[in-house]
Formats: structure tokens, C-alpha cells, sequence
């Protein structure tokens, strides 16, 4: 409200108090209170308006405030509206969510009931999407189901209803059915929005079947769509590109990702995107880091970044445990375990993944950690059940039939290896992609190793090289150390290059267990592992600030004070800085930083 309609108001308040005035002032302050009345009525528009105009620019903040100033007036169903939306994109769902319950109320008393209609669809679809929350998303689309009967004329609103029903679930091929008529629906009615998200629905659907090639160009035809400013809603764009970087997860590819948000990036003052990119994006990472720290922890993990997933990862498992938000793609604890198990915290993964290890997302990095903790009957069980979950998603399976060639080849069942290497055949020859096939080799090589065959070699080495130009290099010094290991008897020199190799990268990206075991593998060639302090760039930002505390004598203790982390992860992170220095002691690595690190002087001599 204004100060002008706020002293109006205060004005005829004290006015109200003098109850010995005559008619004639009486008469008086009743035209005062009706003129005060106009005024705040003109001002509520005037606020709706402008609350209208902010929404549509993206200055959430502005039409958040400019709406409450309108419903201080008075209370109404488009008001409401506009403030659920402008909380919903300042991060705020929870209030969002019962905000438009209400306008769905107020909607059905006004008797506008296919805006009523359009508001339960939107509700149950964000009950699903966000929360997984199946009962209050059923409840809605009921509703929305019932109202749809009693219009005379639908639209396009049956089409959003078939596309919500569509996504109650993962990506699969009935789904795709049901996208596909929502798309028709959307054309027949030119609801560009509902095309958009329904390219996009159908895409992740075939996706998942296996159709890599053709989902795909319905999700590039859907990113195009959004971009080029089709649409009337700039929430769908966002939702086009949260699919996209779902499927790249499903697919294990994240470059497919990249060019559409440098795309976004570089012409973020356009009206159709400008208000999903936050004023400090600068690059495609900053871009998909503001749409999901947890796909972009999944794209730091696998591109080999341990250090930057980390911070992603521990901050998207953050943010759900307060808000109760689930994510549309993986699960950041999924990936979060893999890293710990990676950084040989095994306690910490053990830790994390209770309560999710019914999640069929989350097998292949629980078994991880079965794995490493010696218990592959266990994995083994825990992937097999996560396999039959995920029948009719076979792009979905890779990860845990990965996973369960090494297994099933740790718990001495060489037949269920061959056959989930076999499988992995199926699904590469069905999707033909570089990195399908880059899998395939790694586990026909990995069965190979196993049985002496003299084929694992060439297997081993076509797999390190298909994931070293997939953009994996992760898995690529996995194939490079399992082909060290297949070259032993053979070529005694070649088998310590590629395991040189491979631990120097494993040593770069902070895959402490995996180095680890890297180094052993060359001391059991009668060769050094690690030979002496090396290169400080082998170290992460976050490592190198814990070098700078430890110069100036920090314990543990003062160190995650002054860094605002667990004690525990001080201890974790003074750890890996001395194993990739190649150092035995906080003195040693001290001494060697203080020469050598030209950042732990600057840090040391604050």
C-alpha cells in the first residue's frame, strides 16, 4: 500500500473514534471513507499491474512485493495467482503450493472454472515433480479430471492433463504413448508451451526404451522451441532444459548438455530465457550449476571434477533434507556415495546411503560400497533387485549392470558376469553411442581378464580410448588400469606406463582409494608408485586453502572452524593433501608447500 491510501485510511480510523459528531460530520466522513476506498481500489490495480508486469520480466522479488501490496486491499484469485508464481520462483514451492490451492478455491467460487482447471494440473504436476508426493498429485488430477467433464469446451487443458498423467513415474515407453498425444493435442489447440514440454516428455521416454537418436532430436527440437522464444511461459523453458540434463544423466553423457547452456548464456538478455539465468552466470557450468546442484554434481563426478562435485553434491543433499524436495533425476546421494567411495571415506558412504538402499537410483553406489567393504554377495543381491525394478527402462540399467560385472567377478559367479556383460552388448548395439560401446568393451574386457582370454587387452584398450573421447576420463583410467593388469605377462613396461598414467590422473581429480590402489598395483611390479612430493596443482581449491591453515599450525579442530566444515573433514581433507604431495607428515607438507606453493606463502604470511 501507499502512503497516500495509508494515511486515508489512518485518517478515517481516528474519525470512526469521535462518536459524538454531528450529521453534518458524520456525512463528512463517510465521503472520506468512500473516496479513500476508490483510491485504494485504484491502487490495488495499479499494484496488480505492476506485480503483472514484474512477474513477466522475471523481477520476482518486485512482483512478489507488488502483489502483497495488493492483496492488503483486498484479497483476489488473480492477486494470489501472481504471488504463488513469483514465490514459486524465488525458491520457495512449499508456500507456492498452498498459495494456488487457494486460487483453485477462490477460481471454483468465481465459477472460472477452466482456470480452476489449468491450476489443478499445474498442482499435481509440481506435487509429482517436486516432492513425489503421489497421493496429494492423484488427488489433483482427479479433480482436474472431473472438472474437465463438466467443461463445454477444453482446449488444450485434456492435453496437459494426459501429459501430467504421462509423467506420474519414470520415463517409458506407455509414457511415451501418452506424451505423443499430448503433442497432438498441444498442436491441434497452438499451445506452444505444452508442445514444448511434451517434445521433451516423449524424448526422455524414448530415451530410456533405448531410442537414443530419436529421443534425442525431439529434446533438441523441444530446446529449440523454448529458445527461440515460442513459448508464452519461460517456466517450460526451464523444464525443457531440466529434461535435457535428466536424459544426459540417463545416458551418462553430459556434453550433450553443454552447447544448449552456453547457447543460453550467451544470449541471456533475450525476454524468452533472461529470467532462469541469474545476473553472475558466465558459463554453461554457473548455468546448469543455478538450474540443479545435483545434476551438475553429476556432471563434475563423471567429467572427473571430484573436488567441484563435491561441493555441488553436498550442498544438493543439503537442500532436499531441509525442503523435502526430490530431485527428477538422480538422487545426489547416489553420486555423493560414489564420491566418497572414490575418496575412501567408506564410513561416510555407508553412513549416507542408509535409508536409500531400496532406491533402485541408488544400488549401483551402494554396491559400490559393498564392494570396497568386502561384501560383493551382497552387491551383487542389491544390483539383481535393482535390475528387475527397471525391466522396461534398458538405458536405465547400465550403471547397476556395470556394476555388476565387477560384482558378480568378486564373488567368483563368472556366468552372471558374462551375462550382464552380454546385456550391455544388447543395449550398446540398440542405442549405438560412443559411450555405450565404450562400456560394452570395458566389461567384455573386464570377463576376459577374468577367464585369461587373450582378447582383454584390445577390449580394455578400445574401452579407455571410447572414454577418454566421450568426455568419462574417470572411467577411462579404470579401463586404463584394468588393461595394465591384462598386459602384465605380456609387456611388462607397457603395463607400468598405462598405470603411471592412469594414477597421475587418478591423483589429479582426488580419487584417493582408487590411486591408492593404482600405486599399489606398480609397487607390486617392484616399481615406486608414487616417487616423492609432486606438483601442487594436484591439488584442489579447497585442499590448497587446508595446506594454507596447516603452514600457519592449525589443528584439525581450528582448521573446521575456520572453514565452517566438520572436524571429520578437515581430518579427510589433511589426509589426501598428503598423499598426493607424496609426504608423510602436516611438518613435511608444511615445509614442502612453504618452498614450493606459492599460494600456501601467500596464505601462511597473512
Amino acid at each position: 500500500m501507499t502512503p497516500r491510501c495509508r494515511w486515508l485510511r489512518d485518517s478515517t480510523s481516528t474519525t470512526q473514534s469521535s462518536r459524538w459528531l454531528g450529521a453534518g460530520a458524520l456525512k463528512q466522513r463517510l465521503r472520506v471513507t468512500q473516496i479513500g476506498a476508490i483510491i485504494e481500489d485504484v491502487d490495488a490495480h495499479e499494484q496488480f499491474v505492476a506485480g503483472s508486469s514484474a512477474l513477466a520480466a522475471g523481477e520476482w522479488g518486485a512482483a512478489r512485493d507488488c502483489f502483497e501490496s495488493a492483496l492488503s486491499v483486498e484479497e483476489s484469485a488473480d492477486a494470489l495467482d501472481g504471488l504463488a508464481l513469483a514465490v514459486w520462483w524465488l525458491n520457495d514451492p512449499g508456500t507456492a503450493l498452498e498459495l494456488r490451492a487457494r486460487v483453485f478455491a477462490r477460481l471454483r467460487h468465481d465459477g472460472r472454472d477452466t482456470e480452476a482447471t489449468a491450476v489443478a494440473i499445474w498442482l499435481a504436476r509440481q506435487y509429482w515433480g517436486l516432492y513425489r508426493r503421489g497421493e496429494m498429485a492423484n488427488g489433483w488430477l482427479s479433480r482436474a479430471r472431473s472438472l474437465l467433464e463438466t467443461l463445454p469446451e477444453d482446449g488444450s487443458l485434456r492435453g496437459w492433463l494426459v501429459l501430467a498423467e504421462s509423467e506420474m513415474g519414470r520415463p517409458h515407453p506407455r509414457a511415451a504413448n501418452a506424451a505423443d498425444r499430448a503433442l497432438r493435442i498441444a498442436r491441434e489447440h497452438g499451445d506452444r508451451d505444452l508442445e514444448i514440454v511434451a517434445l521433451t516428455r516423449r524424448g526422455a521416454c524414448t530415451v530410456s526404451a533405448g531410442g537414443i537418436a530419436e529421443g534425442l532430436s525431439d529434446l533438441h527440437e523441444a530446446m529449440t522451441a523454448a529458445t527461440s522464444g515460442e513459448g508464452h511461459d519461460v517456466q517450460y523453458v526451464g523444464e525443457a532444459l531440466c529434461t535435457l540434463m535428466e536424459v544426459a544423466g540417463l545416458i551418462g553423457d553430459p556434453g550433450m548438455v553443454e552447447p544448449w547452456a552456453k547457447f543460453l548464456v550467451s544470449f541471456r538478455s533475450s525476454y524468452a530465457f533472461g529470467p532462469l539465468l541469474p545476473f553472475e552466470t558466465q558459463s554453461a557450468t554457473d548455468l546448469i550449476s543455478a538450474f540443479c546442484t545435483g545434476c551438475c554434481g553429476g556432471v563434475y563426478l563423471v567429467t572427473g571434477r571430484l573436488d567441484a562435485a563435491e561441493e555441488q553434491l553436498v550442498r544438493a543433499v543439503s537442500q532436499m533434507s531441509k525442503t523435502g524436495l526430490r530431485p527428477r533425476c538422480l538422487h545426489p546421494v547416489a553420486d555423493l556415495v560414489a564420491l566418497r567411495v572414490l575418496q575412501g571415506r567408506l564410513e561416510e558412504a555407508e553412513t549416507l546411503i542408509t535409508g536409500f538402499e531400496g532406491d533402485s537410483d541408488c544400488a549401483p553406489s551402494a554396491a559400490a560400497v559393498d564392494l570396497a567393504l568386502g561384501r560383493p554377495a551382497r552387491a551383487v543381491d542389491r544390483l539383481v533387485a535393482a535390475l528387475d525394478a527397471l525391466a522396461e527402462t534398458p538405458v536405465l540399467t547400465l550403471p547397476a549392470r556395470s556394476q555388476l560385472v565387477d560384482a558378480a567377478l568378486a564373488a567368483g559367479d563368472a556366468g552372471l558376469a558374462q551375462d550382464a556383460a552380454q546385456r550391455i552388448a544388447d543395449l550398446a548395439a540398440a542405442t549405438d553411442t560412443p559411450l555405450h560401446r565404450a562400456h560394452r568393451d570395458h566389461a567384455a574386457g573386464k570377463v576376459a581378464l577374468a577367464r585369461a582370454d587373450g582378447e582383454a587387452a584390445g577390449l580394455l584398450r578400445s574401452a579407455a580410448l571410447g572414454f577418454a573421447q566421450s568426455g568419462a576420463p574417470l572411467a577411462a583410467c579404470r579401463a586404463r588400469m584394468d588393461l595394465a593388469r591384462s598386459l602384465v605377462g605380456k609387456d611388462r613396461g607397457l603395463a607400468i606406463t598405462e598405470a603411471r598414467s592412469a594414477l597421475q590422473s587418478l591423483d589429479r581429480m582426488g580419487a584417493t582409494a582408487e590411486a591408492d590402489r593404482a600405486a599399489a598395483f606398480l609397487r607390486g611390479l617392484g616399481v615406486k608408485g608414487r616417487t616423492g612430493p609432486r606438483d601442487g596443482s594436484l591439488l584442489s581449491r579447497r585442499e590448497q586453502e587446508v595446506l594454507g591453515l596447516v603452514c600457519e599450525g592449525l589443528s584439525n579442530t581450528e582448521i573446521a572452524e575456520r572453514l565452517f566444515i566438520s572436524t571429520r573433514t578437515a581430518g579427510h581433507h589433511v589426509s589426501n593433501i598428503l598423499t598426493k604431495l607424496g609426504v608423510r607428515s602436516r611438518t613435511e607438507a608444511a615445509a614442502y608447500a612453504l618452498l614450493n606453493l606459492p599460494t600456501a606463502q601467500a596464505l601462511a604470511h597473512k
